[in-house]
């Protein structure tokens, strides 16, 4: 089959997410697109030829949040795949025929991507499957032939800082590409959009099917956030930092189930997981604990333990926000695992 041609209209971006499925994931045929390869990728094969040195990219990593002014904006190549979070390594892998690297809607990494290209990576609205306004700059961290011999790539894809999309995305030379403003971890301690777009309206994509507890109050993600009702706050911080303690036992118990239950889905799996996203984040810094759990129990490679929470906690209008989705997801995810049982599939 040819390559599926750009489309910069299919990447028309939701304006108000109001579907009600969990996200699942939805693997396209071989060679067409990008799928996520069933393995994990270690430090031994990140020094394989046409990779680099981890500890190195995650060192320029760190240099570049440092140097990015809060609201700094510039322009990403834009993939649309997997509601992605920072720190998160996503391993893709592409059939030998697919030169383009095709992902979804229209999107590819293209045929000249190398290692160090960044990328704005955009997730997709449950029920709705429309592409979100909030994602995450991933860098391309390896590129290595898929070793069965098939000819087949992999290449795998990190998370490294919240992006807000701004406007719509343009055609550049058959390239969808997008202004971005680069993002503080709370979403209220980044500027506002200047033009209303990435400004999201609706309640939690999973409230109303049973995602979330039945009776679950939505989330509304558009409100206008009053004076005085913003992290910095007095009492909005020490709810917070009272919000952001009480996920440590609830991580504990957490891991406990998940090895006790042998839940893990290839040895060391936690192990893995812990070295991508390190260790749990101080309660003095909410939002990053809030999506440092998010990123724990909708881990990569899948653990399959709990629902899929990280296009709402991306679509978080604020860091209490975040911090509901994430108590609210590890909560049912240690139900679930209590009783045996995982998340049930979405219709």
């Amino acid at each position: 089959a040819g390559t599926t041609k750009m489309s910069v209209s299919a990447l028309t971006l939701v304006a108000r997410p109001t579907g009600t499925a969990p996200l699942r994931a939805r693997p396209a045929k071989v060679g067409t697109r990008a799928r996520t390869a069933p393995r994990a990728s270690g430090k031994d094969e990140e020094e394989s030829a046409g990779g680099i040195d981890y500890a190195s990219l995650e060192r320029r990593m760190l240099d570049l949040k440092k140097q990015e002014l809060v609201g700094h904006t510039g322009h990403l190549p834009v993939v649309v795949l997997d509601a992605t979070l920072p720190n998160q390594r996503l391993a893709l892998r592409f059939d030998a025929k697919d030169v383009s690297r095709r992902m979804h809607a229209g999107t590819e990494l293209g045929k000249m991507a190398e290692v160090g290209d960044k990328f704005a990576m955009l997730g997709l609205a449950p029920g709705s499957r429309q592409v979100l306004p909030l994602g995450t700059e991933v860098v391309l961290s390896r590129i290595s032939p898929w070793p069965d011999g098939s000819g087949d790539v992999e290449i795998e894809l990190i998370g490294s800082r919240r992006i807000r999309i701004e406007g719509q995305p343009f055609n550049e030379n058959g390239v969808p590409m997008a202004k971005v403003t680069f993002m503080e971890w709370a979403p209220e301690d980044s500027p506002p959009s200047k033009d209303g777009e990435g400004v999201i309206g609706g309640a939690h994509p999973s409230a109303s099917n049973g995602g979330f507890a039945s009776g679950t109050k939505p989330y509304g993600f558009n409100e206008k956030i009053a004076d005085g009702d913003r992290m910095t706050s007095q009492s909005n911080a020490a709810k917070c930092f009272k919000m952001a303690e009480d996920l440590e036992p609830l991580v504990d118990e957490w891991y406990g189930l998940v090895r006790l239950g042998e839940w893990e889905r290839i040895p060391g799996q936690l192990d893995l997981i812990k070295s991508h996203i390190g260790e749990m984040p101080p309660r003095e810094e909410p939002a990053r604990r809030a999506t440092w759990v998010a990123s724990l129990i909708n881990p990569i490679p899948a653990l399959g333990v709990a629902y899929e929470i990280r296009p709402a906690l991306l679509m978080a209008r604020d860091t209490i926000t975040m911090l509901t989705v994430a108590t609210e997801g590890i909560r049912l995810s240690i139900e679930r695992l209590r009783q045996g049982k995982n998340p049930p599939k979405p219709e």
